[in-house]
């Protein structure tokens, strides 16, 4: 699939961006793009020198998006900083927002030698699979001590934060909801209904009262894996402009994407021990989690309208993506009357 938020820079923007950023002489000797994204433009990039680096451009001023999609690139290096020394995260070698050079955000990661985690899926061992699912346990255990003093999206105006969870979380989703209205996409049940039950919610939210630092993108896609010597491990958490400030239960949601997260083990192991308890899935965590699993569905299902997603591949992703959202939103309907 091709989405329309990845524009394409040429290649001698890109050495400008790559001399600029990092202070380098020495020239760009290879470029390959990277094309697992859907929204930023990514580069590999090999510099004379042997050295190498990753380059994501956002996309241009005027791009159709979500709400919450604007200033996503101050957002992940954001996320990365504060993740640092936490959690396996690439490092931020730089990072250009004034736009001076083109007009577009451009951050510049260090080059990772793995590869996505499903990307290999077909290739590691089930002990190797299961030896870096205990290991993104644990990073998502670890990951719960970065807290904030807001829940929501940090963004410049403020408007999906609030001091409250149930607040934040309830403005994430209207804002979601109005996204559906502006590209004309139709859902399963009416915005105002949507609304009602995350209120109705609120109490259980609001049982959350530290914001924790929450990537909500963990599906393997971005979990990269290095392997050496027949063994695997966790190499780094990437794409980390999705985050918010929330509740760490959050990350089940993308870590068993479209899956039960209670039989996720060699997970739920990993957890345990990083976190020093095991993590709880009872009912009342199960309500929440429906919930954000209807939050990110919604994302899912509405992004591809500005993304301009078409073709058999992005007919039977929207399908399927759906689907789960109507079974979740039938759970939630039984879980809150």
């Amino acid at each position: 699939m091709r989405s329309a938020t990845k524009v394409e820079v040429d290649r001698p923007t890109l050495e400008t961006l790559v001399r600029e950023i990092l202070g380098t002489e020495s020239p760009v000797a290879d470029v390959r793009p990277l094309t697992d994204g859907m929204f930023n433009a990514a580069y590999a990039v090999t510099l004379a020198d042997g050295s190498r680096a990753v380059v994501k451009v956002a996309p241009p001023a005027g791009t159709p998006l979500l709400t919450y999609e604007q200033d996503l690139m101050p957002a992940e290096v954001d996320f990365f900083r504060r993740a640092a020394g936490v959690v396996p995260v690439p490092q931020v070698l730089g990072v250009d927002l004034t736009r001076r050079h083109v007009d577009r955000d451009v951050l510049v990661l260090q080059h990772l030698d793995g590869a996505p985690l499903h990307n290999l899926r077909r290739d590691l061992s089930p002990e190797q699979t299961a030896a870096v699912r205990r290991e993104l346990g644990g990073a998502v255990a670890r990951l719960r001590t970065v807290t904030g003093t807001r829940f929501g999206y940090v963004r410049p105006d403020g408007a999906l934060s609030a001091d409250r969870w149930s607040v934040a979380f309830a403005a994430m989703v209207d804002a979601l909801l109005a996204d559906a209205d502006r590209y004309g996409v139709r859902l399963p049940r009416s915005a105002a209904g949507l609304s009602e039950r995350v209120t109705a919610a609120a109490p259980e939210l609001d049982t959350v009262e530290v914001p924790v630092l929450t990537h909500f993108d963990l599906w393997a896609g971005n979990v990269f894996v290095a392997r050496s010597a027949g063994t695997a491990r966790l190499e780094a958490l990437i794409d980390g402009e999705r985050a918010f400030w929330g509740d760490p239960l959050a990350e089940l949601a993308s870590t068993a994407l479209f899956a039960n997260p209670a039989k996720d083990f060699d997970f739920l192991d990993g957890y345990a021990q990083a976190a020093g308890e095991p993590l709880v899935l009872d009912d009342r965590a199960r309500l929440r989690l429906t919930l954000y699993r209807t939050y990110l569905y919604l994302i899912m299902t509405i992004e591809a309208a500005p993304r301009g997603y078409s073709g058999a591949e992005a007919v039977a992703t929207a399908v399927y993506v759906r689907k789960k959202l109507k079974r979740e939103l039938k759970a939630l309907r039984a879980s809150l009357g």
